[in-house]
């Protein structure tokens, strides 16, 4: 499922089109929640295709006529590749066709050597901290993404310095989309008496405002790189697997997209 969301940033190079989100659908199956707030009353925030701007969604893969030169594909950089969540990312652009650049902090170790397995992918070594290297992960990347532990906030000042050196060296290689990757599994929440990072208001609208970030998105604007907000909510078990996407772009509108 998560392949199927994150094929809607798009295979083509360099494409300046601001991003707001998937073709949205929305049906029943949506996933289970801890309050008694219907999913299905988010449909007050979500826009069919046909109801949305053309120039809001990044141009998607079309079918090659013949004698017609295939484009190049789009390179995608994951950092946190390692972690559980980075490397779901990976899995899903890997699978979707992109190129794939997975940055790691350690080349020899077992989760690294599993990603370079894949097809599609390519590792790299960057120490977070240090921003020359982080710079040179990013040579010859189209688009970035960033895995970090919270959607609306970092989880740590270690957190925010890594998202703005990821910043700089988007600006230094001409990357002018960055993705904030947050994944969330209910059933873990649950087993933990957590409760989900989506909340809604009474009416079953959600309102992220990422006021704690507010400092990196004002960095992004100026420097004119895409910031994109996005979070996963899944539930992976054996006899249910569903998932719930939000996505939110530099217009500050939510887009949602859940498959079962």
């Amino acid at each position: 499922f998560i392949s199927r969301v994150l094929v809607v940033f798009g295979t083509q190079k360099r494409s300046n089109s601001p991003m707001s989100g998937p073709n949205t659908f929305f049906d029943d199956n949506v996933l289970e929640r801890q309050d008694s707030i219907p999913w299905q009353n988010q449909t007050s925030i979500v826009r069919s295709p046909e109801e949305r701007d053309p120039g809001e969604l990044p141009a998607l893969p079309t079918a090659m006529e013949e004698g017609e030169e295939e484009e190049p594909k789009e390179v995608v950089a994951v950092f946190n590749a390692n972690t559980q969540d980075g490397s779901r990312v990976v899995r899903a652009f890997s699978k979707v066709g992109s190129s794939v650049i997975a940055i790691v902090r350690v080349f020899t170790s077992r989760k690294s050597k599993a990603l370079m397995k894949l097809p599609n992918v390519t590792v790299r070594v960057a120490d977070r901290h240090d921003e020359l290297s982080v710079k040179k992960a990013l040579v010859g990347v189209d688009r970035a993404v960033l895995c970090l532990t919270y959607w609306e906030r970092f989880q740590t000042l270690s957190e925010k310095q890594q998202a703005i050196l990821v910043l700089q060296a988007c600006v230094a290689n001409g990357v002018n989309n960055l993705i904030f990757s947050t994944f969330e599994d209910t059933k873990q929440l649950r087993l933990k008496g957590m409760k989900s990072q989506i909340i809604p208001d009474s009416e079953g609208r959600v309102h992220p405002e990422f006021r704690r970030m507010k400092e990196v998105k004002k960095m992004a604007r100026e420097e004119k790189v895409q910031l994109t907000h996005m979070i996963t909510s899944f539930l992976d078990e054996e006899i249910s697997k569903k998932s719930l996407c939000l996505i939110v772009g530099e217009n500050g509108k939510v887009i949602v997209g859940n498959h079962s």
